[in-house]
């Protein structure tokens, strides 16, 4: 291997370990304009792969080795195929910087000193291959060392996007990231012209000049490339003003700062910045907040820890967008506002118990109401009460009290039990007594009026025939009276004094009851 061959070699070596390094920021970092330059490093390293088999090619030739068939042909058809991975790359890249999406940055100070390194890496680089291309009279050489000179302004672009973006200018790293796929079309282009160059004229792979053609000089490589750098610039700058609105958000559009249109979901096209700009707006997204535990005064002088959240969502997004700087805290300042102003009308044992529905309205409503004295586009889609509880230092006399409250209502409910079982027995016992006196009374009435109708009735039929009739109820009189003895009716006119009565008597009669 000689100078011209090492050289390229370790110019590779550097190379890698630089791509891995730049891929590694690009990680750290979220930034898209490095990414880029690590890709359009790749393509370097791809050109310097092409240019060291070139060199070996080349060298045998010169030593009148029999080239293997076909192997020139294969080199070139390698080189076809991987500038249109670097196409594929650069479009890719051209893809993420017209979606508009800004990515999430993140250790822009550490991660732009850092970048510094790869300028570095990349001036050495290119120093190093134009010396001994200079000191070889290498055309090779000499052009792979301008050539990486354009990785030297890569390389500056995106630390000029990464400190913008760090001093707040969060565009300035897709700009960067857009010039960078720029220099990766154009090197994709480098290959891709040299390959076909190449097998139309049935040679070897020429991407520097190695095989006796003038190398280009820095101005000559500007002349060629600067007009097509430029109008693909233009292009991808007009391209940008595409933008496209996902169903349930809004795109605002303004123009030197005035709202023109809303944009309803869809594809749509506007001028692109600085005259035209876009905010898309989640317009049917409920968002959510959540407020820290904190101290109110409820309206009978006790204190109380309140911690709920507030869920509101975007009802006009252009004064969303133009007239709230930051929609979260201003929702959670009218929110907790409101909550303040509930709380201090409110009881605690309200707060505590029942109410906690009605307070939730009443919070959403006076909310609401001052987010539009504001203007602010925003709509309260209701606050929750998370926690109501007593601060800590009275808590113990709060579970007093409550477990008071408690004992009472256990007492209530069993007295109201007690009251349930007792009243249906009493109810039951007093309705059974009033049937019995309802009962007796209808029997002593019957009894009455039938006695008194059997009254009348022997009245009747005394005054009809008196003797008969007090004959009879002797007679009645004397069966009752004289019950189960034996008795005999004599006519008045006998006398029992001078009259013998011989009255058989059996073994079980009697005339007379039983003395005592």
């Amino acid at each position: 291997m000689n100078r011209k061959e090492r050289t390229v070699f370790i110019t590779i070596l550097i190379n890698g370990f630089l791509i891995l390094f730049k891929f590694w920021l690009a990680s750290a970092s979220g930034s898209l304009a490095l990414r880029s330059s690590a890709l359009h490093s790749l393509a370097d390293l791809a050109i310097g792969v092409f240019v060291l088999a070139g060199l070996f090619l080349s060298r045998r030739e010169r030593t009148n080795v029999a080239e293997q068939p076909g192997i020139s042909s294969v080199e070139n058809w390698i080189a076809l195929a991987v500038s249109g991975a670097i196409f594929y790359v650069g479009f890719d890249i051209v893809r993420e910087v017209l979606a508009g999406e800004r990515p999430e940055l993140r250790n822009l100070v550490p991660i732009t000193l850092a970048a510094l390194v790869t300028v570095a890496v990349a001036y050495v680089i290119a120093r190093y291959k134009l010396y001994v291309g200079r000191q070889t009279d290498s055309p090779a050489l000499i052009a792979s060392g301008y050539h990486s000179q354009v990785d030297i302004y890569a390389s500056i672009v995106v630390v000029a996007g990464l400190a913008g973006a760090a001093l707040g200018l969060r565009n300035l790293d897709t700009a960067a990231a857009a010039v960078v796929a720029v220099m990766i079309f154009l090197s994709g282009y480098q290959i891709a012209a040299s390959a076909v160059a190449a097998l139309r004229h049935r040679r070897l792979l020429d991407l520097e000049g190695e095989t006796g053609e003038t190398a280009p000089s820095r101005h000559g490589w500007w002349r060629v490339y600067g007009p097509a750098a430029g109008a693909l610039l233009v292009v991808i700058y007009l391209l940008s003003g595409f933008y496209s609105v996902q169903p349930g958000e809004s795109a605002v559009v303004r123009r030197f700062g005035k709202v023109i249109e809303q944009a309803p979901p869809g594809l749509h096209y506007r001028w692109p910045t600085p005259i035209d700009r876009v905010d898309v707006v989640a317009a049917d997204q409920v968002r959510r907040i959540e407020t820290n535990p904190t101290q109110m005064l409820t309206g009978d002088e006790n204190l109380i820890s309140i911690r709920a959240s507030v869920h509101y969502a975007v009802s006009d997004p252009a004064a969303f967008v133009l007239n709230v700087a930051e929609p979260e805290r201003l929702v959670m300042q009218a929110g907790m506002a409101a909550l303040r102003q509930v709380v201090a009308g409110e009881a605690v044992d309200a707060l505590l118990t029942v109410d906690k529905t009605a307070i939730q309205q009443r919070t959403a409503a006076a909310a609401q109401a001052a987010l539009d004295r504001n203007r602010s586009g925003v709509r309260i889609v209701g606050v929750q009460l998370l926690e109501s509880a007593p601060p800590p230092e009275v808590a113990e006399a709060f579970r007093d009290v409550a477990s008071a409250r408690e004992d009472r209502n256990t007492f209530i409910n069993e007295a109201v039990a007690y009251r349930n079982e007792v009243l249906p027995v009493a109810r039951g016992d007093a309705d059974k007594a009033r049937q019995a006196a309802i009962a007796y009374a209808a029997e002593k009435v019957a009894l009455a009026s039938g006695e008194a109708a059997s009254f009348v009735a022997r009245q009747g039929a005394y005054a009809g025939a008196p003797e008969i009739t007090r004959q009879r109820l002797y007679l009645e009189a004397v069966e009752r009276s004289l019950a189960g003895a034996r008795k005999f009716v004599l006519d008045p006119e006998i006398s029992p004094q001078t009259t013998d009565l011989w009255i058989p008597q059996s073994a079980k009669a009697q005339l007379l009851p039983q003395k005592p």
